[in-house]
């Protein structure tokens, strides 16, 4: 077609294809002038081949350990990773491919992220503007908050299921993605801050710095909060839930055990527990691979 004077687009249009699609693909094969189709055929089935052939690496010890990690629910990049640092070579879009083609029951184990924005819920009445002018805001912290330049500068919220009455509470740490959650069994500020108090208590008082709190009624006893913890409380503007990355990441990642649709009340404190326990345990990227445990618990 293309000898035959047609265009990019009347190629793209024939065929059923997007125009970058073809763009990209005559490039590869020789541009405009040099394309050759068989060449072009014969390129596609070597690549074929060689898709083939990464994925048949993954058998005996090595997919038992690849599936092993998926069932903890670590990414494919996290396990490739973690193989790195033990010496070994395994791309993370060969464990995609190897699932896709080999073992698609395992795509239960991979995040989804079906949503961009989560719906927030506003609170039954307005704060008053005393209420407010109370509060200090997100850009008032040090920088060295900001640049994650330190241990002990926590991010907090809450999950809630479909009874909106249980809730998962949840502090993550900047620096290290270290995460504390308990369960609230009913919407109460007060309750909320005496069980974070109990949990803080349990972290040394050098990594007790700060803590930047969503704009919910959850947290409105967040004086005490202050008071007892030894933190200074931020607070993000209402509605910039982007404000308190680091925990929306975190609580997508609870979100994988903990969906919206299922009754928080069946939630035990240590099914709980296990989840935050495995979260803590598994390595990161940014973190080089390593795990916010081993970050945040090292003297």
């Amino acid at each position: 077609m293309l000898k035959a004077g047609y265009s990019l687009r009347d190629i793209a249009h024939a065929i059923s294809k997007d125009i970058s699609s073809v763009s990209r693909h005559v490039k590869e094969y020789g541009g405009r002038n040099g394309y050759d189709p068989h060449e072009a055929r014969r390129g596609k089935r070597m690549k074929r081949i060689a898709a083939m052939e990464s994925i048949r690496v993954i058998k005996g010890t090595l997919l038992r350990f690849v599936k092993k990690e998926l069932k903890l629910h670590k990414s494919p990049e996290q396990i490739s990773g973690v193989l790195k640092r033990k010496g070994k070579t395994l791309a993370p879009s060969t464990i995609y491919r190897y699932i896709k083609e080999r073992t698609p029951h395992l795509k239960q184990y991979l995040r989804s992220q079906k949503g961009k924005y989560r719906r927030r819920h506003g609170t039954k009445k307005r704060e008053t503007i005393r209420e407010q002018a109370k509060k200090r805001r997100i850009d008032e912290r040090p920088k060295i908050v900001e640049r994650r330049g330190r241990l002990g500068d926590f991010e907090g919220d809450t999950l809630m299921g479909r009874d909106r009455r249980v809730r998962i509470v949840s502090f993550v740490d900047r620096r290290t993605g270290y995460l504390i959650a308990f369960l609230l069994p009913k919407m109460n500020a007060e309750l909320l801050t005496k069980l974070a108090i109990e949990r803080f208590k349990r972290i040394p008082k050098k990594k007790r710095k700060t803590a930047t709190l969503d704009n919910g009624p959850e947290f409105s006893d967040w004086e005490h909060l202050e008071k007892k913890s030894g933190m200074t409380v931020y607070f993000a503007y209402p509605y910039h839930f982007w404000e308190r990355g680091t925990n929306e990441n975190t609580n997508g990642l609870l979100r994988q055990y903990f969906p919206r649709s299922i009754d928080f009340n069946v939630i035990t404190p240590k099914e709980l527990a296990d989840v935050v326990r495995r979260l803590n345990d598994r390595e990161r990227k940014r973190l080089k691979f390593k795990s916010p445990k081993q970050l945040f618990l090292k003297k």
